[in-house]
């Protein structure tokens, strides 16, 4: 990593404790926790696992969309046409420290799900699905031109995209459904908290599904970004 892009990351993770991302996360981390803590026991697996899966969902959607709401309302993006960063390097330094939010985060949850957690699967599937929605959440956040309108604008815009999920629900899944970017990554997550069994080629198959979906997500972000801030 070069040493600019290192500076930026630094200055993305000072800004986000600025605008209060962290905190609010930890909000929202918190009444996850809450839920699995007295809620957990009575809860179906699936639906553990459905608890996890929202949490990277949330945080690239939203989170992200209201980060560069907030910078456009200070002219950030305006100086970025000008400055010597770009779309990618701007992407980056927020995906990296928002993702390992997000990990952490889960791995503050997930000892508390009542079945054994298969770490590696989950953890990968968690930062997958992080990304992913970091990369759909940047064409959505450039849609529109206040945080209130985005906020309640991309829940409607979010829907499509997350329904397809609960097709991981079916058991036993059918390759068909292992397809689809966002039920291979509900699918893995379940997998990885213990909520559901696949065989080692489904399991293969889920996770090509959802790496080709999450760099395709990227790929259109830094598109978008770069017809904003120029390519550089």
């Amino acid at each position: 990593m070069s040493g600019l892009f290192l500076t930026l990351v630094a200055h993305e993770t000072r800004l986000q404790f600025r605008y209060g991302i962290y905190f609010a996360y930890a909000f929202v981390v918190a009444f996850y926790v809450g839920v699995l803590v007295w809620g957990g026991a009575y809860l179906p697996p699936a639906l553990v696992g459905f608890i996890i899966y929202s949490d990277p969902a949330v945080l690239g959607f939203f989170f992200l969309g209201a980060l560069m709401m907030l910078e456009k309302a200070e002219g950030v993006r305006r100086a970025l046409a000008i400055a010597p960063v770009s779309a990618s390097a701007y992407f980056w330094a927020k995906a990296l420290p928002l993702t390992l939010l997000g990990l952490v985060a889960v791995a503050t949850m997930a000892p508390l799900v009542h079945a054994a957690v298969d770490w590696p699967v989950l953890m990968a599937a968690v930062a997958l699905t992080a990304l992913a929605y970091l990369g759909i959440g940047v064409p959505i956040a450039l849609h529109f031109r206040t945080v209130s309108s985005y906020l309640i604008g991309s829940a409607g815009l979010m829907m499509p995209i997350i329904l397809p999920a609960f097709l991981a629900f079916l058991d036993p899944m059918p390759a068909w459904a292992m397809i689809v970017p966002t039920a291979a990554q509900l699918r893995l997550i379940m997998i990885g908290t213990g909520a559901a069994s696949d065989g080692f080629g489904a399991a293969v198959l889920m996770f090509a599904v959802a790496l080709a979906g999450t760099v395709a997500a990227i790929w259109f972000g830094l598109e978008r970004l770069e017809k904003e801030i120029g390519r550089k």
